[in-house]
């Protein structure tokens, strides 16, 4: 159980710091997806080493998760969020300065260890600030701020890297982070969170093997991974996509790569909502759905005879997606104990880093190897999706409490 008293003014208010740090966080990812291509011809790389330089982002927000997620099981949200963004804003203004594949590849993989904490951290801030029964709609909306921050940096990013360059971008980005990172050090204090059982007493430390040896996490981790192969995978080549193959400006490129992320966000929101409402315990029912949906139409994107039709199709898809996404990150935050809340997320958080690791740089190689074109990229992310389906099938919620799980029924009335 939990013990969340706060007023909704200040809860409203911390909630909209985590928001402005979700959004800067976003706006470094998803604008590097636009500004690798100017990148790359500027510094003369190939479709592998610019899926590298995507990759390596990935790669230390992995081990990151695992760490932060410890970190704030033991000391609470508020200093690895802090720190988190702070790692995001100064190392965004730094990837401005590069002049080199390696300097970009490394200050990528530093920056990737702020993007790491960010998330998990902010998993357990939801927990120690809201009751179960809203966390679902919480978690959309702060999901809802990365797809915003992606749209916002597919517009922008692409019309200052085709007016201003790719530096400016990033120049932009840092200095914006910074002054929210100063803004989460001053007045985020979350409260400090009691946890007790059912009947009052203090929850006891839970074993961390017993965290690892539980079901409930190993199939949401494989399709959580499986999922984010998927979304990282097509969120990273899209817009390298709609140019190379569509033969569209950045300006373009960054207008019309906006439109399935709206749809993403209207997803996101809608499936917290029903979930919070009316769908608790069904979430399996939306990751099938969302699976079939996105597989259907992300092989009809590719097959599109126009750009007005792709779009269309990539809308749908990234409808899909996000709604996967929100059901497999809904579940821990709805039963999962709060003493291991941290651990459990960053577990799940840590493969989905592995996955925007391994995506981007399967598919350059792939469009390398297949000399340009997309469609083994796009058959790989298709099979992902198929095993996201067959773990959809085989997950079950456990029909008594554990260590690890908690019926959503044991919410405390606040």
């Amino acid at each position: 159980m939990e013990n969340v008293q706060m007023s909704n003014g200040k809860r409203n208010f911390i909630f909209s710091l985590l928001f402005l740090g979700w959004i800067v966080d976003s706006l470094t990812l998803f604008g590097m997806n636009v500004a690798i291509i100017p990148i790359s011809k500027e510094l003369h790389l190939s479709q592998t080493q610019s899926g590298m330089v995507i990759s390596s982002f990935w790669l230390s927000s992995a081990c990151m998760t695992l760490i932060a997620g410890w970190f704030a099981d033991k000391f609470g949200s508020r200093k690895v969020i802090v720190i988190a963004v702070f790692i995001i804003s100064l190392f965004s203004l730094l990837t401005g300065m590069v002049g080199s594949f390696v300097a970009i590849l490394a200050i990528r993989l530093i920056l990737g260890l702020g993007d790491g904490g960010l998330p998990t951290g902010s998993s357990v801030a939801i927990t120690e600030i809201y009751k179960r029964k809203v966390r679902a709609r919480v978690k959309s909306m702060l999901l809802a701020a990365q797809l915003i921050g992606g749209v916002l940096a597919l517009y922008i990013s692409g019309l200052i890297a085709d007016t201003w360059g790719w530096r400016a971008m990033f120049y932009l980005i840092g200095g914006v982070g910074l002054v929210v990172t100063l803004l989460l050090f001053k007045y985020y204090h979350p409260p400090k969170v009691v946890k007790t059982t059912q009947d009052g007493k203090i929850q006891p430390k839970i074993p961390m093997k017993d965290l690892y040896k539980s079901k409930l996490l190993w199939v949401l981790v494989i399709m959580y991974f499986c999922s984010s192969i998927v979304h990282w995978g097509f969120s990273s080549w899209l817009p390298s996509y709609l140019e190379q193959t569509r033969g569209l400006n950045l300006k373009t490129v960054g207008s019309l790569a906006m439109i399935p992320q709206a749809f993403g966000l209207l997803s996101a929101i809608l499936t917290g909502y029903l979930i919070d409402k009316s769908l608790a315990g069904k979430e399996k029912f939306i990751v099938l759905i969302g699976a079939v949906i996105s597989g259907i139409f992300l092989f009809l994107m590719f097959k599109a005879p126009s750009i007005q039709l792709a779009i269309i199709y990539q809308s749908i898809f990234s409808f899909g997606d996000s709604a996967i996404a929100m059901a497999i990150i809904s579940i821990p935050l709805k039963y999962v104990s709060q003493n291991v809340i941290g651990s459990f997320m960053g577990t799940m958080y840590f493969t989905g880093g592995l996955a925007g690791f391994i995506a981007p740089t399967a598919m350059g190689i792939l469009i390398d190897a297949f000399e340009g074109s997309f469609q083994a990229a796009f058959i790989f992310l298709i099979g992902a999706l198929v095993l996201v389906l067959i773990c959809a099938i085989l997950f079950k919620l456990p029909k008594h409490n554990t260590s690890i799980y908690e019926s959503a029924s044991l919410e405390v009335k606040a």
